[in-house]
Order: structure tokens, then C-alpha cells, then sequence
């Protein structure tokens, strides 16, 4: 082939892409602006376009159709997609679609249980946002403070709706206004500023802006206003009635108001029902704690004797289930202002990166001078080690043989007292910090050296029990607090509750003073 051909061919291919670049790039734009006034065209224009090849048109094609995806309420399985395109842009610059990537990973991580990574990608895409406001901006704002309510962190909360409310007016933006003042009303009723909250769900319940089941809720919040501030029942059964007619069907909060209603005006019949019927429902963890805290009582009023321990019983899970709750979220709110700081030391040092390529060979040089005394120091430890576990061995149990689980525990312990892992326990419990990689390892590795002989009883008295659940009960003996034990076995605190159950079902009943004490 001749060279002018060869030319010819590469100048055809480069404008054929060119104009295949030209064309996906108008059609990713009229997506983008179709967004904004129809998601349903923009759907189906999004839906006849291919996945990009290029990063930079796929980040964009992501972030379009986790959008498009949002906005006509479809699930979104996972945030593989729209965190490529966070990927992408990163968290170093500012760029409105670098926001909109952090933002929509926020919207889609919300319809999850992954309550840090959605407010950690929403504080992510408030600091992208260009300095100029706009309705992502606005909204983005909206839905973290509407993170930390549901999480019952006020304090938290009501600057970052009161600043996107005067944002929203600022830009006309009504609707995302509306749901801002919803939001701070329900605050101020639950720091008892009731005069503030009623006046504003008063003037939210007709409001055109905001959705059909949002104004019908504001019938909901006005009776717990006149029950709890005025202390006006009548008033109260009136809106409360008025609620669940509109609603349309049965609901547990209705129900559960109702009959606080009832308890307050001493018709104990009226409430024990409506109490019992708004567990019936699907319900909110504050609304079942609500009902139950009140059945006890009632159960011994009214002669239902027999149910009153059962109540008490599923009063205390409730109480135990918020207490896990609200304590983690705690913790997520300090974990994420430290995410924060991270962010912006990693900002700083971006603009010192030529003094850290000056310095790179010598970093590498150290870092391999580190790695080889530090193989050289984990080979000695492994060595020693060996020969600690061999001598403790011979110590603690020669042959092991069946023998009570009880004196096997005491003995076991008695000698675990003088080892590294019982010293980082006690540590740990005292700073109540989560432990270090290392440090867990230490612990695990001295507690089944230690605890070898009541380990293996165990597991041939309950041979059921996984080895996780084992350690999680000699974790308990030792008095461990069960979120540090949670932090060892390598497990979410919110499972906590459901592992104690699956135990005390495989263990024999004696077993339960031994591990489950407190």
C-alpha cells in the first residue's frame, strides 16, 4: 500500500472518530439537560446510547444514568458504576461533575444500609461544588442534613438544613425549600420547641411542593403537638384520625399516637388495642419502642398478667437495638469529621508533590532498609513464638481431656492474665478505641493458645458452633464489652444481637451464666 494511501487512511479514521466523539458528546448533553425537565426522555435517550469506550464520556454516561435511574425510582443494585466515575474524577478539584459523581453515589448508597459512605460522599460533593450555587448544590445539602436527623443528630442537622433553606430561597428552588422547613420543624418538635414546629407544620400542610404523604404527615406531627405541648386530647384525636384516614391504610405511627391519646385520657382498653394494633404494622424502631414501653403497664392494669413479661422483654430489645444504634452513628459522625481532615491534609499536600518526587528515591531506599529488618524481625518473632506456644502447651494442657467447661475456663483464664493479648484487652476496654490490625491479631492469637483445652470442649459439647462463635463467647467470659468483641471477631456491630441468639440456640442451657452474665 502507498504511502498517500496509508495518510488517507489514518486522516478518514481520525474524523470518523472526531464525528462519532462530536455526536455522543451532544447526545450525553441533551441527556443532561433533558434531566432537569423530563428523566423519562432522558431515560430513554440515555438507554439507546452504548456504553462509552472512552474514561471520560463513561464517567459522564455514569453519572447520567445513575441520575436517570434515581430520579424514575428504579433500584440501582449496587454503586459499581457511579463510584467508577468517582474514580475518575477523584476529590482533589473542583468540577460540577465531579460533585454530581459524589453526589450520586450519595443517592444511590442512600437506598442502603451504608449510612457513613452516603453522608461521607455527600460531605465529598458539597466541597466539589463550584463556588457558584445550583439545585444539586442545594439539594446535596438537604439530604445530609436529612442523614444526620434520621440519625437523631440535631445538633448536626439543623445548620446544614437552615443553610440549604436560604440557599433554595436564594435560587427559587420551592420544593427543595419546602422539605428543608418540613425537616427543621420535625427538629424543633424534637428538641420541644413546639411552638416553632407548630406553626410550621401548619403552614406545610397545603403546601403544593411538597409531596402528597409529607403533607398528610403533617397531620402526624400536629397531634403529637397538641397531645405533648397543649395537652389537648381532642385536638390531638382529631388530627391523628384525620392522618390515618388520608393515609389510607393501617400504620403503625398513626396507631401508636392514638393510643398515647387514649393512655393520656386513662382509657386503658382503647389504648392496649391501638398499642397492639400499630406493632401489627410495618413500623419505625422509635414507634415500637414507643408501643412497647407502654403494654407492660397496661398488660398488669387490665389483667393480661401472663403477656407482661413478654412485653418487658421486647421492651429492653428495643432499648437495646437504639442504644446500638445511636451510639454507632456517634461514632460514624466522629469517624467522618476525621475523614474530613484527611481530605484536607490530602488537599495541602497536593501542591507539595515536587518536594515529595525530589525526595522519592530516598523514601525508597528507607522503605526497602525498613522491609528487610522488618522480615528479619517478624522471622525471629514467628521463631519465638513457635517456642512460647510449644512450652505453654506442654504448661497448660498435655492431654487434653473432657473436664467441666467451667473449671476449664477458670484455669484457662487464671494464665491467660499474664499474657501480651489480656494486657492489650484491658487496654482497649479502658480507651474504648477501635483496636489496630495488629493488636487484634495479638489478642486472637494468645486467647486460642490460652483457651486451646475449653475451646475444643466446647466444640465437641456444641458441635454446631462455628469457630466465630466460639471466640465470640470466650470474648464474653472475659468480660469484654460487646462492641469490642464485635471488633475482634471482624463483625458489624449491628450484628451483635442476632449472633447472641444464634448461640444461646446451639449451647446448652447451662452454658448461658458462663458467657452471657451481663
Amino acid at each position: 500500500m502507498s504511502k498517500n494511501r496509508i495518510h488517507s487512511l489514518i486522516v478518514l479514521l481520525t474524523v470518523s472518530v472526531t464525528i462519532s466523539c462530536g455526536g455522543l458528546n451532544r447526545e450525553l448533553s441533551e441527556a443532561e439537560r433533558l434531566l432537569e425537565t423530563d428523566p423519562l426522555k432522558a431515560d430513554s435517550l440515555l438507554s439507546s446510547i452504548s456504553v462509552p469506550e472512552s474514561k471520560r464520556m463513561r464517567a459522564l454516561y455514569a453519572i447520567l444514568r445513575t441520575q436517570a435511574d434515581y430520579k424514575n425510582y428504579r433500584d440501582i443494585p449496587d454503586d459499581a458504576m457511579i463510584s467508577e466515575a468517582c474514580n475518575y474524577y477523584g476529590y482533589r478539584k473542583k468540577s460540577h461533575h465531579a460533585a454530581m459523581a459524589w453526589y450520586s453515589r450519595g443517592c444511590v448508597l442512600s437506598l442502603t444500609d451504608d449510612e457513613l459512605g452516603t453522608i461521607s460522599s455527600y460531605l465529598t460533593a458539597r466541597d466539589l461544588f463550584p463556588d457558584t450555587l445550583n439545585r444539586y448544590y442545594v439539594i446535596c445539602e438537604h439530604n445530609l442534613g436529612k442523614q444526620y436527623l434520621a440519625r437523631h443528630l440535631y445538633s448536626e442537622a439543623m445548620p446544614i438544613l437552615e443553610l440549604s433553606l436560604k440557599n433554595a430561597q436564594t435560587i427559587g428552588d420551592d420544593v427543595t425549600a419546602a422539605y428543608s422547613q418540613y425537616n427543621i420543624a420535625l427538629i424543633d418538635m424534637y428538641e420541644k420547641r413546639f411552638d416553632k414546629a407548630e406553626a410550621a407544620f401548619s403552614q406545610l400542610a397545603g403546601n403544593k411542593n411538597l409531596s402528597r404523604m409529607l403533607c398528610i404527615e403533617t397531620n402526624l406531627q400536629l397531634a403529637k403537638v397538641y397531645l405533648h405541648h397543649h395537652g389537648n386530647t381532642d385536638k390531638a384525636l382529631y388530627y391523628v384520625d384525620r392522618y390515618i384516614n388520608e393515609v389510607g391504610f393501617p400504620t403503625g405511627a398513626g396507631y401508636s399516637i392514638k393510643a398515647d391519646i387514649f393512655y393520656a385520657e386513662d382509657k386503658y382498653d382503647s389504648a392496649y388495642y391501638y398499642y397492639l394494633r400499630s406493632l401489627e404494622c410495618e413500623t419505625e424502631l422509635s414507634t415500637e419502642s414507643n408501643s412497647y414501653s407502654r403494654l407492660p403497664e397496661l398488660s398488669l392494669i387490665l389483667g393480661h398478667e401472663d403477656k407482661t413479661a413478654y412485653y418487658i422483654d421486647k421492651y429492653r430489645d428495643c432499648l437495646e437495638r437504639q442504644q446500638e444504634r445511636y451510639n454507632q452513628d456517634s461514632l460514624l459522625a466522629l469517624n467522618l469529621r476525621h475523614n474530613i481532615d484527611k481530605y484536607e491534609i490530602k488537599h495541602k499536600e497536593v501542591k507539595k508533590r515536587y518536594l515529595i518526587l525530589s525526595t522519592s528515591l530516598i523514601l525508597i531506599t528507607v522503605m526497602a532498609l525498613i522491609l528487610i529488618i522488618l522480615y528479619i524481625e517478624n522471622r525471629r518473632r514467628r521463631q519465638y513464638e513457635q517456642l512460647c506456644d510449644s512450652l505453654i502447651r506442654r504448661q497448660i494442657a498435655p492431654e487434653i481431656q473432657e473436664d467441666s467447661l467451667g473449671k476449664a475456663l477458670e484455669s484457662s483464664r487464671s494464665q491467660f492474665m499474664n499474657s501480651m493479648g489480656y494486657t492489650l484487652l484491658q487496654e482497649l476496654s479502658v480507651a474504648d478505641r477501635v483496636p489496630e490490625s495488629s493488636e487484634v491479631s495479638v489478642i486472637r492469637h494468645d486467647t486460642e493458645l490460652y483457651f486451646e483445652k475449653p475451646i475444643t470442649i466446647m466444640k465437641r459439647a456444641a458441635t454446631s458452633l462455628s469457630g466465630t462463635e466460639v471466640m465470640y463467647c470466650i470474648y464474653r467470659y472475659l468480660g469484654v464489652n460487646w462492641r469490642l468483641c464485635m471488633e475482634l471477631i471482624n463483625r458489624s456491630a449491628s450484628y451483635s444481637g442476632r449472633l447472641k441468639q444464634y448461640i444461646l440456640k446451639k449451647i446448652p442451657e447451662e452454658w448461658n451464666t458462663l458467657f452471657f452474665r451481663n
